[in-house]
């Protein structure tokens, strides 16, 4: 397991400005059903299988995505999914922060979100 020092006030600070902006300015109606979609990369060394059953262990839907990087090197990212969340920065940051806990010790790091309108 790897000790990453992690800034989880900037990510919070950055998932509030982010939502703010999107309920501001795309008019996605704050509280409108989403899934959200929490993405990961592998750092320095990577548990995906521990990383798979500890999301799992904490009732998320996990995924191991096979990306292909430029120069031809592959590597493993984990994409999570929270099916029909209500959109709000506070339940944007709450499982964002819970999986990131999750996921740095595992060797992952998270790498952004994003949702589907149902």
């Amino acid at each position: 397991m790897t000790s990453i020092e992690w800034d989880f006030d900037s990510q919070q600070a950055a998932t509030r400005y982010t939502v703010a902006q999107l309920i501001a300015e795309k008019n996605v109606p704050e509280n409108a059903r989403i899934t959200l979609e929490l993405f990961f990369i592998p750092t320095e060394n990577p548990d995906t299988e521990a990383l798979l059953k500890a999301l799992k262990t904490f009732g998320y839907a996990a995924e191991p995505e096979q990306e292909t990087l430029e120069g031809g090197t592959t590597r493993i990212a984990i994409l999570v999914s929270i099916e029909n969340l209500e959109m709000s920065a506070d339940n944007i940051w709450l499982h964002e922060e819970r999986t990131t806990k999750i996921a740095l010790p595992r060797g992952y790091a998270p790498d952004g979100w994003g949702f589907v309108e149902p």
